[in-house]
């Protein structure tokens, strides 16, 4: 499975830098999803082929001059707001000019059906009321369906504006129940409602205040006058904004984190798409150009279509918020996106994207596999699972790792019962979440079944462990203690007996180290090396469950082992350092075989802990977590016994030298970092003052 990614990821590699360059007569850009879990690209069959450029060239139209919005209404029919003309444009759903809509008088002269950089349109489903946002005029106003004035819905007047209101409509919808709702140009207080007469009722939808984390510190810290002259934290603006048939409100905003775009419900609040972050990483790993997503809109079966007018992009997301497709690329060639503005899709499922710089719009229709990932998705959502589960195992053929089909198929299986086939589609899709529900129930149905066997191994075993501690006792009464033997298995008993007896006694045990010159540079290097070995066999060991589904093949043991080595000859080097100026008693052998002995709670019980993942959920990944974090305690508190211990300090002072050892360590860290960074700038300035030369040759 990793291996087929790890080649679909070159090829989608490649594919990405040859923006321009047409990869197939068919689709010149990429087409992958991208993974929920790790933001990873995967390549799929094209979801959407291009099926045609309308350049709207007749003599009888005129090219569209920088053009700002598009609608498709239920017959099939393109508005088109030409921003540039100051008109609207309306089409056939063979792309036919129909008529438009434009005046030569103007506004300011009193005529009331002459437009001025119109950015936004709506038509409403009812009665075909073309709605326009007349930028220009700062004005809402409606037109017949046949283009004739309805109404003009000036700048709307309200206490609750402020006074320096500032009206530039950008975009306008409307609901079900007659309010129409308005993207105002640099509006931070939300979404504007007005009513059916245009007059102002509320705000909706307000964008939160994002502010980092030293900017959210000093507004804590600082009083109201020191905050003056500095700049006001204002909540991110609205771009664009679609109402669905279900009432739900789609909206882009223009902040670079999430969210950038936002599903809004009837109270204003995001239930889906809040904290999604919709950047793609695939892009953003190569780029430092943010995207930009300038518009959205939802499809026949509710999936939620957006477009990044950056890098020509389109995302489809389901109403559960998994990635179905990723497509289009920023060219202009055939099928390229050149300035993309906004998105529409009509009821046969094509997608439409309007160009600003080359005033067309791009048509694409699904295909095939598109087409099946939809109807599978749809069926399942509906409840339709046998159905469902036929249709996205033929999506499996067509792309074996596409991860939507896996998951949902491993669910159908679950609902059936069949827990064992489950957990195999959610290993393939390394989906750790529901291959642990798969697990648990896969558990259960074994507790049940070999119940009694294994309550009857365990008091066997209880009786068998008793039986032998009390012969054994009875032949060291009546024989006196075993002759010890020499052997090999005599060294390694003793060897973890000194392992265990600091372990348990740790006192004792580090100030023997110092003053009776226990241990040894043998145990030394046999702990650490035995604790390098046990830190990447418990790698290994760890189930799929509570690596959260990451391929074993991904692991690097060797970096793995050597970085094992790092804290302890960084905090040895350390706490000597600190602890001779602190007048510390304990020589450098101690500190590193002592430091070495602090390894053995970590040494002797992670593969145990790593093993024991194989029988719990992520249910019980509490239990999993306290022992770890019990673990590492027991560690630190060995370390600090070592300090205590060793140096012969007393156990305020062994606190403070612990302190300080942090400290210390903390601070080499900083000074590796800095001196990596300018290595690594040097390192780039000798090679491109080599390239320099090489040119000059």
């Amino acid at each position: 499975m990793r291996h087929k990614k790890f080649i679909s990821l070159l090829l989608l590699f490649a594919l990405v830098f040859s923006i321009g360059i047409p990869v197939s007569a068919r689709t010149p850009y990429a087409n992958y999803y991208i993974q929920e879990k790790e933001g990873t690209a995967m390549p799929i069959p094209a979801a959407y082929e291009t099926s045609t450029v309308i350049d709207f060239l007749s003599t009888e139209t005129g090219k569209l001059n920088n053009p700002e919005d598009m609608f498709i209404d239920d017959d099939g029919k393109i508005y088109v707001a030409d921003t540039g003309n100051n008109r609207i444009v309306v089409y056939d759903s063979d792309y036919s000019f129909l008529f438009e809509i434009r005046s030569d008088g103007t506004y300011e002269e009193g005529d009331l059906s002459a437009l001025k950089e119109p950015k936004g349109v709506y038509v409403d489903p009812d009665d075909g009321a073309i709605i326009v946002a007349d930028s220009g005029n700062a004005r809402i106003v409606e037109f017949t369906k046949y283009g004739n004035l309805r109404y003009s819905y000036p700048t709307p007047q309200s206490e609750i504006l402020s006074q320096n209101f500032s009206y530039q409509p950008l975009k306008v919808t409307k609901d079900s129940r007659g309010f129409m709702y308005v993207a105002n140009n640099g509006d931070s207080n939300g979404i504007m409602q007005l009513n059916s007469n245009g007059e102002f009722v509320s705000y909706y939808g307000t964008n939160k205040v994002n502010l980092s984390f030293w900017e959210s510190i000093s507004r804590l810290l600082w009083s109201r006058e020191d905050r003056l002259g500095t700049v006001v934290a204002l909540p991110y603006t609205f771009t664009n904004i679609y109402c669905s048939d279900d009432g739900y409100m789609y909206a882009t905003t223009t902040t670079e984190t999430p969210p950038q775009v936002r599903k809004i419900n009837i109270g204003g609040s995001d239930i889906l798409y809040g904290s999604y972050d919709f950047r793609d990483n695939s892009i953003m790993s190569y780029s430092s150009y943010n995207q930009v997503f300038c518009d959205v809109t939802v499809d026949r079966y509710n999936n939620m279509l957006i477009v990044d007018r950056m890098y020509g992009r389109v995302y489809e997301y389901d109403e559960r918020g998994n990635n179905l497709f990723a497509f289009g690329t920023r060219g202009t060639g055939y099928g390229q996106l050149s300035y993309p503005v906004s998105i529409e899709t009509d009821h046969r499922g094509r997608v439409y994207v309007l160009n600003k710089t080359t005033g067309n719009i791009t048509v694409y229709t699904p295909t095939e596999f598109a087409d099946l990932v939809h109807e599978a998705n749809q069926l399942y959502s509906q409840g339709k699972y046998e159905e469902s589960k036929q249709i996205w195992e033929q999506v499996i053929e067509k792309s074996n790792y596409y991860t939507l089909a896996l998951v949902n198929i491993g669910n159908i299986l679950m609902r059936e019962e069949e827990n064992d086939a489950a957990i195999e589609y959610f290993y393939e899709a390394e989906n750790a979440q529901y291959a642990s529900e798969a697990f648990e129930e896969i558990r259960a149905d074994f507790l049940r079944e070999h119940f009694s066997t294994i309550v009857i191994v365990i008091v066997v075993l209880l009786i068998a462990w008793v039986v032998g501690v009390s012969v054994k006792r009875a032949r060291r009464r009546k024989y006196g203690p075993p002759k010890e033997r020499h052997n090999v298995f005599t060294v390694i008993r003793k060897f973890f007996k000194r392992i265990t007896g600091i372990m348990r006694h740790p006192i004792d045990g580090f100030e023997g180290i110092r003053y009776e010159n226990q241990g040894s540079y043998a145990d030394m290097v046999i702990i650490m090396i035995l604790y390098a070995l046990v830190s990447v066999v418990s790698e290994y060991a760890v189930s799929f469950i509570y690596r959260d589904g990451t391929p074993l093949d991904v692991i690097e043991p060797v970096s793995t082992f050597f970085f094992a080595f790092l804290p302890w000859i960084v905090i040895c080097i350390v706490n000597y350092g600190v602890t001779t100026i602190m007048y510390g008693e304990g020589r450098f052998r101690d500190v590193i075989i002592g430091g070495a002995y602090c390894h053995g709670p970590l040494l002797l019980l992670t593969l145990p802990l790593s093993l024991l993942t194989h029988i719990l959920t992520q249910n019980e990944a509490g239990i999993y977590s306290i022992v770890r974090i019990l673990l590492y305690f027991w560690t630190v508190l060995l370390v600090y016994f070592c300090i205590k211990g060793v140096h012969g300090f007393h156990p305020v002072k062994a606190f403070v030298v612990s302190i300080l050892t942090v400290l210390g360590v903390a601070a080499v860290a900083i000074l590796f970092f800095i001196v990596y960074g300018l290595a690594a700038q040097m390192f780039d300035f000798i090679i491109q003052f080599g390239k320099e030369l090489s040119y000059l040759v």
